[in-house]
């Protein structure tokens, strides 16, 4: 029969032989701490890089009711969300030189953007006034760049089908007063052009153009065309030259039906990789439907033009000197 005595000695006995917590169970605590507390860390650091105004990343703007400060990327990324009830990345530096100006504007700021959900609708945004949120005049193309991005697509099947899958392509338009009411709400190029063409039937070429330099009648209109052969195609011979007339001879047909005028096509030759120009062959849609093929690759290389990429604040040397176009890919673009 066991005494008080002996069992108190047998619960001191199994309290001594009694295993100790392992040291284990303490690294493993210590360790999902760290894990957590660098996950934390990273978060922190990424999301100040995505903000800060140098991130490479761009600035994602989010908008309630007011900027979130009085900087023009915050302005800017407010105006946008506001606008068009959608969040947008602004990339790159802001820029506060208007195109065509060689001066620093005070109050001007410019930078590129796209929406979160499409990185391929790139459009610019401006901001014009006093460093002031309401007294700013803002400005951007994300209209007109969706409307250019939708008719590139259109036609990007039958650039690839004529001249190769490695061409791009871009497009440029100005449209008459009512075929720009037209395209409200719409992506239908096409259709905005044909109206022009219909109010301006019985006009010339610099009837057109003469009517909205002297009297803003809103009748002015054209479209162009740029092809990129980004391959460095050959245009030695007379069958490298017979292709690619022939090409945008083809090419005329898929585009929209106006005066063949005011329808430019540009077909550009890159250079050699030890080069950095490249050749622009301009051509109408007059030209080439009024001209037989043997007589355009006659005058194939009178029509040439020689092009260089001379950086210059991002834009290409072509972009500079001709404004109003659509600058070609930068040279690195295609590396």
């Amino acid at each position: 029969m066991k005494t008080k005595e002996d069992t108190k000695t047998t619960a001191t006995s199994a309290n001594l032989t009694k295993p100790s917590k392992p040291k284990r169970h303490r690294k493993r605590k210590w360790l999902i701490i760290g894990i957590f507390m660098a996950v934390i860390l990273i978060g922190v650091i990424v999301t100040i890089i995505i903000k800060a105004p140098w991130s490479p990343f761009g600035h994602i703007g989010r908008c309630n009711n007011k900027p979130a400060t009085n900087a023009p990327r915050d302005i800017m990324a407010c105006y946008l969300n506001d606008k068009y009830g959608k969040d947008f990345v602004l990339t790159g530096k802001i820029r506060r030189t208007p195109f065509g100006s060689s001066a620093l504007w005070e109050h001007y700021y410019e930078s590129d953007a796209h929406p979160v959900d499409d990185p391929r609708l790139r459009f610019k945004v401006k901001l014009d006034g006093d460093n002031k949120e309401h007294k700013f005049e803002k400005s951007d193309t994300y209209i007109e760049e969706g409307q250019i991005l939708a008719e590139e697509d259109r036609l990007r099947p039958d650039v690839e089908r004529i001249f190769g899958k490695n061409t791009e392509i871009g497009v440029k338009y100005k449209l008459c007063d009512r075929g720009e009411d037209s395209m409200k709400g719409s992506h239908d190029l096409p259709k905005a052009m044909s109206i022009c063409k219909q109010e301006t039937a019985d006009m010339t070429k610099d009837e057109i153009i003469d009517s909205s330099l002297y009297n803003d009648s809103g009748l002015s209109h054209d479209y162009s065309v740029y092809i990129y052969a980004l391959d460095r195609q050959s245009i030695k011979t007379t069958d490298d030259k017979t292709k690619i007339i022939k090409g945008l001879k083809e090419l005329v047909k898929y585009l929209p039906d106006i005066n063949p005028d005011l329808l430019s096509l540009y077909y550009f030759i890159r250079g050699d990789k030890s080069s950095d120009e490249g050749s622009e062959l301009a051509l109408s849609a007059k030209d080439l439907s009024n001209q037989g093929t043997r007589s355009l690759v006659h005058d194939f290389n009178s029509n040439l033009a020689t092009v260089g990429a001379i950086a210059h604040s991002g834009i290409t040397y072509w972009e500079i000197t001709m404004p109003g176009k659509k600058g070609w890919l930068k040279i690195d673009d295609d590396e």
